[in-house]
């Protein structure tokens, strides 16, 4: 019994094609076709329907074609070119214009002598139509592999029309979910759901394909492998805000992208209530990260290829343009952004672990770069050190500068806060005594006391202080050494204020462990315990004579330093704005002394309504435009050395 595994609608009949059988001399395919006349007592006896099953049948909504490849001889004109003269058929023609003219794109396959086609369709004004052109005496099927391979397109959004039932068949076990059709097709092609395209007037998609069929021709012209050709080819990259200035096209990234979006969180088509939803995953916690990526290299500008939105360190968005593919641009932004979490959902067409791509630039704007004008070799290094005011900040600014950041993070259930009191405590690390008390304490990540201010690499500093409320403060009884010590799972700020800190050295073992603390031995804890006496919370003495050792540092060594003032006027936890109020009474006489920049955060919050929409409403947390205009100001400090 033969087995069919595709049937062909040619109007009066039906092709049911057989593989893998195949002639191992002629490499050829099998099918059988029957008028469908012949046919109907078998189809009325089954009781069933034996047409080939149409897309709407498959799917509520068929699968948009993105790609059509032609065969020539008696598919896209009339007649054999290599027996003779052809005749020219405009339907075809001007088929392939219109498709184009809906961002559907068109490439060959034929059997036939290079340099004789391209000839006559240049001749028929249609060669600068097509893309990826693949004319050779030669199997079908592998090229027509090879096509969907370089263009970067899923087989099921292509369809390939060819005369030769045998063509399609071997197209088809090269590539089982392409799509593929006789030439009866083409008489109602443009009316065919499956290719409806969207408008594109200006042809901007076949120039992208024009473009990445460019890059593949040199680079296999090169000889290089994929890193070397990457290196020479100006990749360049920027990162933006305005997410609601160019909503259609994140629109249409978010829900048409497939092989390289990695959290597939699709949006409504209607695009007003898409910015609804938009809206809502951007409120959703005031730590929300999101922006788009451009992209160009020196073959062209690709526009908006990327989009990204994240909060607590993990992606609800992960997305970019197949035009990107290869490029390494997604590891390079995943990267760039930290490493957060990617809930990676589906198959994807890339992993963001490897390669290490370092042949990508930042610039403020792919748009206005060029490779004659390339600004990523001047941009600023700016090391950020803070809370979360900072993290926030730095979403923005790493945009347009090269950023370093030592923000509060987690670890193993303490909190590692970047205090001045640790860039100070790097004196006290000469002394081996302090060497091994610290290395017999908990919470101490084994890069604790590493800092860029004491490094010195970036060329800017900008500092922000919240997080002195944060931890109490213990001296070592042996050496005096005094250091921070802060846990999530113990008590954090008691009823007397930001400065109430409660005594960990009072807290035994056995209550350590009902508190939910892990990971701690209680040989650690003890000798913690005993060796250290709690001072209580923010030392003003402490704090003045770290902020001097820091300023002395970057002062003497001529870097730029920025100061962000803390809020103390809006907000309901009036403890907390106090305690800010005092920091910035010590704090901004001394930056004003060493002649640092201090940006007022008064001077961009203004009211509640410039704070977190967390419902919390302290004064801790602002909005996402009041982080914006602190990264602007601090860009426009940085102007004149920019």
């Amino acid at each position: 019994m033969w087995r069919f595994e595709q049937a062909l609608d040619s109007g009066n009949t039906l092709t049911f094609i057989s593989y893998p059988q195949q002639d191992p001399l002629w490499n050829v395919f099998f099918g059988l076709s029957a008028l469908k006349a012949d046919i109907t007592a078998v189809i009325a006896a089954k009781g069933e329907s034996l047409e080939p099953q149409t897309p709407s049948e498959k799917a509520d909504k068929p699968e948009g074609i993105r790609l059509v490849i032609w065969d020539l001889d008696d598919t896209f004109w009339q007649g054999t070119l290599s027996e003779g003269e052809i005749t020219p058929v405009q339907k075809t023609i001007d088929i392939v214009k219109t498709l184009n003219s809906r961002g559907i794109v068109n490439a060959i396959c034929s059997r036939n002598t290079f340099e004789d086609t391209k000839e006559r369709l240049e001749q028929l004004g249609i060669w600068d139509d097509f893309v990826f052109p693949r004319i050779a005496w030669a199997p079908k099927g592998p090229l027509i592999q090879d096509i969907i391979e370089k263009i970067q397109l899923r087989p099921e959004t292509v369809l390939f029309i060819d005369d030769n039932v045998t063509n399609l068949n071997e197209a088809k076990h090269f590539v089982p979910k392409l799509n593929v059709a006789e030439p009866d097709i083409i008489e109602t092609l443009l009316d065919d759901p499956r290719l409806v395209g969207k408008p594109d007037p200006d042809l901007s998609r076949l120039k992208r394909y024009q473009v990445l069929e460019t890059k593949q021709n040199d680079m296999s012209a090169s000889g290089d492998d994929n890193e070397a050709f990457l290196r020479k080819s100006d990749i360049r990259v920027s990162f933006h805000a305005d997410v609601e200035a160019e909503f259609p096209r994140i629109h249409d990234l978010v829900n048409r992208t497939n092989q390289l979006n990695f959290t597939k969180n699709r949006w409504p088509e209607d695009i007003e209530e898409a910015r609804l939803r938009f809206q809502e995953e951007l409120e959703a916690d005031f730590d929300t990260d999101v922006g788009y990526v451009k992209v160009a290299d020196a073959y062209g500008n690709y526009g908006i290829c990327g989009f990204y939105l994240s909060r607590k360190n993990k992606f609800h968005h992960f997305l970019f343009s197949c035009r990107t593919m290869n490029m390494g641009v997604e590891q390079f932004v995943w990267r760039k952004l930290g490493e957060r979490h990617v809930p990676i959902q589906g198959k994807v067409g890339s992993k963001l672990e490897t390669p290490v791509v370092d042949w990508i630039a930042v610039v403020d704007d792919v748009d206005k770069s060029s490779s004659e004008d390339n600004t990523a070799g001047k941009r600023l290094q700016v090391c950020i050190r803070g809370a979360c005011d900072m993290m926030m900040t730095s979403n923005f600014l790493r945009t347009k500068v090269n950023t370093l950041e030592e923000l509060n993070y987690a670890y193993e259930g303490w909190e590692i806060i970047a205090s001045p009191r640790f860039v100070a405590l790097c004196k006290d690390m000469k002394d081996e005594r302090n060497r091994e008390i610290v290395a017999r304490l908990p919470g101490i990540p084994p890069n604790r006391f590493e800092t860029d201010v004491l490094a010195e690499t970036s060329d800017v500093y900008v500092f922000s202080f919240s997080q002195e409320s944060f931890h109490g403060l213990y001296q070592s009884k042996t050496t005096g050494m005094i250091i921070p010590m802060g846990h999530f799972g113990l008590p954090y700020h008691l009823p007397g204020g930001p400065k109430d800190k409660f005594d960990y050295t009072a807290v035994t073992y056995d209550e350590l462990l009902k508190f939910g603390v892990e990971g701690v031995s209680e040989d650690q804890w003890n000798f913690f315990r005993n060796e250290f006496t709690f001072l209580g919370g923010f030392q003003k003495d402490i704090f003045l004579r770290d902020l001097r050792y820091m300023f002395n540092r970057l002062l003497n060594a001529q870097k730029r330093v920025i100061i962000i003032g803390l809020n103390q006027s809006v907000g309901r936890d009036q403890n907390f704005l106090e305690f800010f109020g005092e920091i910035n009474s010590l704090v901004r006489p001394l930056a004003t002394k060493y002649g640092f920049d201090y940006i007022d955060i008064g001077d961009v919050l203004k009211t509640e309504d410039d704070l977190a929409k967390d419902g919390m409403f302290g004064g801790a947390h602002f909005d996402r435009p009041v982080y914006k205009a602190i990264s602007d100001r601090i860009l426009n400090l940085l102007q004149p050395v920019h």
